[in-house]
């Protein structure tokens, strides 16, 4: 019985299958949603694939749970109604804003059939679709979950970014990030590849160039804010020789540096700077 499975899945996916969009938007909206033909096997599998793409990707995912809130109590009926019909399936994933449907089947031939189908709600189109024939009392291990996710989703998709928006004093400054010219202030937000740490350079001629260093992490958002001072201009109070003489101030980095008073005080003023410290 399981040699007949396995011969249907090929003739299945053979047919089901087509080539996904080249480069998708790997922040765009998926939803996950779970089908039942007849099978109580590998429960909670949907749910378990929403987690594992929320890990590994930079998707917004909307997963079983957050896909009932969102569309209401009549999704199970409508997801039955559809009866994994692609076409169908979209207009469950209009209505909710997204942009992909991950469609998580299970039946049973003899096994245990999973199946998982990445559906564009746009084109309607099957874009990827998996298959495996798994003992019913089997539960697929997270590296199994993996490895389907790694064959469904387009590379792309594992690439995580986070987002840093810089803000400068100056207009017309040139903006580095990470040795890339990335044009001039003022700046759209930039996102870019992450965990990653990025040199930040913003320059203008006739001022002081802003240089600091940044670990974006995936998903989120950095601020960098920027001030650059002309050259040759006048030195704050803090800066003369002899304040830093007789405060035994420390004095590290660049601009957005922060200088500690290391006096007998009691309290340590703190003070922050902009700008490069000459």
């Amino acid at each position: 019985m399981r040699a007949v499975a396995l011969a249907a899945l090929v003739a299945l996916v053979a047919l089901s299958s087509s080539s996904a969009h080249a480069d998708p938007d790997p922040r765009r909206k998926v939803a996950v949603i779970e089908y039942r033909s007849g099978s109580a096997a590998l429960q909670g599998i949907a749910k378990r694939v929403a987690a594992a793409i929320g890990k590994a990707t930079s998707l917004e995912l909307l997963g079983p749970d957050q896909m009932r809130a969102v569309y209401g109590d009549s999704i199970d009926q409508a997801i039955v109604k559809c009866s994994g019909e692609a076409e169908c399936v979209a207009k469950i994933g209009a209505k909710v804003g997204a942009a992909s449907v991950i469609l998580v089947g299970i039946s049973e031939l003899g096994d245990a059939i999973l199946t998982m189908q990445l559906i564009d709600v746009k084109t309607h189109a099957v874009g990827n679709r998996i298959a495996d024939s798994l003992p019913v009392d089997s539960v697929p291990t997270d590296a199994n979950v993996d490895a389907y996710l790694q064959r469904l989703l387009p590379p792309t998709d594992f690439v995580r970014f986070g987002v840093i928006d810089i803000v400068a004093n100056l207009a017309g400054a040139s903006v580095t990030v990470g040795g890339k010219s990335r044009g001039v202030t003022p700046i759209e937000s930039l996102k870019l590849p992450a965990p990653a740490t990025y040199d930040i350079r913003i320059e203008k001629q006739g001022y002081v160039p802003y240089t600091t260093k940044v670990k974006l992490p995936p998903d989120g958002t950095m601020k960098v804010e920027a001030e650059l001072s002309r050259r040759g201009a006048g030195a704050a109070w803090y800066q003369h020789w002899y304040v830093l003489a007789g405060a035994g101030l420390l004095v590290a980095g660049a601009a957005g540096t922060t200088i500690y008073f290391a006096t007998q005080a009691p309290t340590n003023d703190r003070i922050s700077v902009t700008g490069e410290v000459r």
